[in-house]
């Protein structure tokens, strides 16, 4: 990367960067061999995409450009930077503390808290197990722990929902 890109290099840093405003953000993370991955993060509609063909780099290039208008130009050069193709990956999300809990059923990792987690979703993930576990050894009953682990579980899910609400 920095024998390529070293303005870039010194922006992302020794791990990841971030910039936001508004509904919309870039971030960029490092990956092995000295790459890095650039996510373009926005609001819009699910199909915002149907007049672009999203093979055609330039083409969606121009449109990132354009969307991102006004960001200061060492975040631009990222989009810049580009040399792969670019993947439209649509976000979800659930509203924040919607949870309500169902006898005999409870869900764990991505499928209990459907936000973009942008990299903690692993890490939830762990701790959801964790928390369930650790419930089933110490709750009088399967019900209770079940409801223990959902309310600690809801409570961090909220959290992370809360911090990435900005999307939405």
């Amino acid at each position: 990367m920095e024998a390529r890109h070293r303005g870039a290099g010194r922006l992302i840093g020794s791990g990841s960067m971030v910039a936001e405003a508004g509904a919309k953000a870039l971030m960029a993370r490092r990956h092995s061999n000295g790459r890095v991955r650039l996510r373009a993060v926005f609001r819009a509609p699910e199909n915002w995409h149907t007049a672009l063909d999203l093979a055609d780099s330039g083409v969606v290039l121009a449109c990132l450009l354009k969307m991102y208008d006004g960001w200061d130009e060492r975040l631009l050069d990222l989009l810049r930077m580009n040399d792969g193709g670019f993947v439209n990956r649509p976000l979800y999300a659930l509203p924040v503390r919607m949870w309500a809990h169902v006898p005999g059923v409870t869900l764990l990792g991505d499928a209990a808290h459907l936000v973009p987690s942008f990299d903690a979703g692993a890490n939830l993930a762990l701790l959801d197990g964790a928390d369930l576990a650790e419930a089933l050894v110490t709750e009088g009953s399967i019900d209770e722990a079940v409801r223990a682990y959902e309310e600690a579980m809801s409570e961090r899910w909220a959290v992370n929902a809360e911090c990435t609400a900005w999307h939405r």
